[in-house]
């Protein structure tokens, strides 16, 4: 059995992905770029979509209904400020069936279930730049498919992490697997920058080719997936007969059972439960600024800053890389200090929580106050830090929501994603609603309002919130570890450090045949 499920990415001698839970985070990663690069390519492209009132074009000649366009121009779209609220929100409308797809995404195949969310994410961008010419509704519903792809991703992959992790892993691969978002914005901002000014305009078409970029990318991300990845451990070729066996071992000891034989969903248990909720509204709290950060943040740069299309693309991607290093820096972090006993699950969460719900918002409530092009430096710091205090919500609020009910997380992450795309909707439509200049007090409106909101969770979550597993999400009377069993999964023939290091730590391959 060994021989025939031995590969390179799990040979000892491979020094690039020693373990294939290691492989398969990186496997999932790559899914959230793709989906970061098609859902956030508008705020950079909406930028250059959209006609400026204070356009100059114009031409002496031309009749009064005739327009004139500079030659290697784009077509621009005279979008009101409803209209562009309606875009960026398309893709939260679409997350709304993450309520239906997160409740059939523990008994659904994971594999094909993000099969489908790439689908939609290619069709959407690849069809986008034609039909903003025809119709503003064609391209607000293939913004709705891209969030449908997003409803279909995000449940299936944080189902797909609870059969492919243990517990005490599971921080570190959130951080991994979706820090894809971060990356994907990372991508595309500074490439959508470049695409929208006037190389890019020459040489490629302008903003369209955001959009087939885009969709290629997800493309090759399919084939990838296709390829490489499995529903869950013991369908993967590439896979060890150890690694297997200690994954299986682990999960077990939560009680979640087979898909096929767990027992009906607890509706009512889980309505009822107060940790949810609670984990629920510090989730809204979260996603709520991170509007700004992920959508709006290149039209802050070009209407207060008054940077150009090339310049904001690149700066708008610095947040979004210090967000990407917090939170894998941050889960990985609160696995160790878990792992080893330092803090408890709950503890860990609450922790990270409560630093990153504070300094996010004292960061956004400040950004407004340096809201001049001389200070254009400081209020890009200020919003690198405050990505930095955000990436902390990874290891707290993010990682108590998988880990309240292992057997039920794809329901209790779509219901979650629900509630925060309403949330979302709401919130762009509010600032689209108070940007009808642009200016320097609408923007601080827009930034007090989230700044209020993100540090909210510092008091209801640090009273409330938990990360232990519920009484009800187990599907049989869950049998305890004898002593002889915890002295084995502790017990090593070299060294207990290294050993302990093995077992919590997806970045070795797990030889544990003596202590299984």
């Amino acid at each position: 059995m060994d021989a025939q499920k031995e590969c390179v990415f799990v040979s000892e001698k491979s020094k690039i992905f020693p373990s294939t839970r290691l492989f398969f985070s990186f496997l999932l990663c790559l899914c959230f770029v793709a989906l970061a690069i098609g859902t956030s390519n508008i705020s950079q492209s909406m930028v250059c979509m959209v006609k400026k009132p204070d356009t100059n074009f114009s031409c002496p000649l031309a009749e009064p209904e005739v327009e004139a366009v500079p030659c290697n121009h784009p077509k621009q779209f005279a979008w009101s400020s409803i209209q562009q609220g309606l875009i960026y929100s398309g893709q939260n409308f679409g997350s709304l069936f993450m309520f239906l797809t997160g409740w059939q995404a523990d008994r659904l195949n994971g594999k094909w279930t993000i099969v489908a969310a790439m689908v939609f994410i290619i069709i959407s961008n690849a069809l986008l730049p034609v039909s903003a010419g025809v119709s503003f509704a064609l391209v607000f519903f293939l913004r709705f498919l891209t969030g449908v792809g997003d409803a279909l991703l995000s449940p299936a992959s944080s189902s797909m992490i609870t059969r492919w992790f243990p517990p005490k892993e599971r921080p570190s691969a959130l951080g991994i697997v979706t820090g894809g978002r971060q990356i994907g914005t990372l991508i595309i901002l500074p490439v959508g920058g470049w695409l929208c000014g006037n190389d890019g305009s020459k040489f490629l078409g302008g903003w369209p080719a955001i959009f087939y970029l885009s969709s290629v990318v997800a493309a090759a991300v399919l084939v990838i997936w296709m390829v490489f990845s499995a529903d869950k451990p013991s369908k993967h070729l590439c896979i060890s007969h150890n690694e297997e066996a200690y994954i299986t071992r682990k999960i077990e000891e939560e009680n979640i059972g087979k898909r096929k034989q767990r027992k009906s969903t607890p509706w009512r248990a889980i309505l009822t439960s107060k940790q949810v909720w609670v984990a629920v509204a510090a989730l809204v709290c979260h996603e709520f600024p991170l509007v700004i950060m992920l959508q709006f943040l290149p039209k802050f740069f070009s209407d207060v800053l008054g940077l150009s299309n090339t310049v904001n693309g690149l700066v708008s991607a610095l947040p979004m890389g210090i967000l990407f290093l917090s939170k894998c820096l941050s889960s990985s972090l609160a696995s160790y200090l878990t792992a080893n006993g330092y803090l408890r699950k709950t503890q860990s969460c609450k922790i990270f929580n409560f630093i990153a719900s504070l300094g996010l918002g004292i960061c956004i409530a400040i950004t407004p106050l340096m809201g001049t092009l001389q200070q254009s430096v400081w209020a890009i710091l200020i919003l690198c830090m405050a990505n930095a205090f955000a990436g902390l919500h990874t290891p707290g609020v993010q990682t108590a929501l998988v880990q309240l009910a292992p057997a039920f997380s794809g329901i209790i992450t779509g219901i979650a994603f629900t509630v925060a795309a309403c949330f979302s909707i709401f919130n762009k439509l509010l600032i689209s609603q108070i940007l009808v200049t642009g200016s320097k007090h609408e923007w601080t409106i827009v930034f007090e309002i989230s700044a209020f909101v993100a540090i909210l969770p510092t008091i209801f979550f640090t009273v409330w919130g938990s990360a232990e597993r519920t009484e009800w999400a187990s599907n049989r009377v869950s049998v305890p570890k004898d002593a002889d069993q915890k002295s084995n999964d502790s017990e090593s023939s070299t060294s207990s450090t290294i050993q302990a290091f093995a077992k919590y730590s997806m970045f070795l391959s797990h030889d544990l045949t003596n202590s299984a």
